[in-house]
């Protein structure tokens, strides 16, 4: 990361760091200490408030376009068909404000080149200065997203979304005990968005259940797919679906009897949490696995 940021301040050159500095280190300011390591605030700007989550998507559920097709799912990764950025990871979101002269064209202008600076691109189908810009960084198979809020003069907002996998694995008894109390266990098994490939990260997982159902032999499953309500009922139904049938694969090619699995998706129908927020749909977006009688 410190490499980045020093090439940012090499090419940024002295009169864009007029407006805007990016710093590697040494920021003896405290508010300074608290940017993102990526890019710093606006020189004459301070940080009005902070929040940060290990895990999430945009904080807010507004349809943001990318460009120049708004074919996001093909050309942008981490937006949905519809054009809405639902990359998830490791979320900051910090806001600055100034009690001097501001402008939404130089906040506009000094992250476009700093972010460009480092390799980043902007996404966004809106090519004016003010309202809502997003970029995306690629660097070293890591992908972040920046977006920047810039519509009054006195403040504007960065979030950025770090992309990693929610981590989360229920061991064997875990599960067994689950699906003992309640007639079910629930897994979060990460896929990439609007996909049904199992990823490296899913195999602790896959593992734990195949050792459940080594256990019990007696045991059968229904591999029960869900998501959020982020987009059409019916992509979302052939998605959770389609996800069912690759862990029901995946447990297949580790060798347990496919006469014990069966796959169903449920799609946005069975929500256990509130779709309004990105903590709810996060846990929304999960495998359930069913006892069958």
């Amino acid at each position: 990361m410190t490499q980045l940021l020093h090439k940012a301040n090499r090419l940024l050159g002295n009169a864009l760091l007029a407006w805007m500095v990016v710093t590697p280190c040494g920021v003896a300011a405290a508010a300074a200490a608290q940017d993102h390591p990526l890019l710093s605030g606006m020189p004459g700007y301070t940080i009005e408030s902070r929040k940060h989550i290990d895990f999430g998507t945009l904080p807010d559920a507004g349809l943001m376009y990318c460009a120049p097709s708004k074919k996001c799912d093909a050309t942008n990764p981490g937006f949905s068909a519809e054009g809405k950025l639902i990359a998830e990871g490791e979320v900051t979101v910090i806001r600055y404000e100034t009690q001097g002269a501001g402008g939404t064209l130089p906040v506009a202008r000094s992250y476009e080149a700093a972010i460009r600076s480092i390799g980043g691109r902007k996404v966004t189908w809106s090519e004016g200065h003010e309202g809502t810009q997003i970029f995306l960084i690629e660097k070293d198979a890591r992908r972040t997203w920046v977006v920047l809020e810039n519509y009054f003069k006195s403040n504007y907002r960065l979030t950025y979304i770090e992309e990693k996998p929610m981590q989360q694995v229920v061991t064997a008894n875990q599960m067994a005990n689950a699906i003992r109390q309640q007639g079910y266990a629930t897994l979060y098994i990460v896929f990439p968005n609007n996909s049904a490939a199992i990823q490296p990260d899913a195999k602790p997982a896959i593992n734990e259940i195949v050792a459940l159902l080594a256990t019990d032999k007696s045991l059968r499953l229904s591999v029960e797919g869900h998501t959020d309500n982020v987009g059409s009922a019916s992509a979302n139904k052939k998605l959770s679906q389609d996800r069912a049938a690759s862990v029901v694969k995946a447990l297949i090619e580790a060798k347990v009897d496919s006469s014990r699995l069966q796959a169903k998706g449920w799609g946005g129908e069975a929500p256990i949490a509130d779709n309004r927020n990105e903590e709810g749909r996060a846990k929304n977006r999960r495998v359930e696995l069913v006892k069958l009688k």
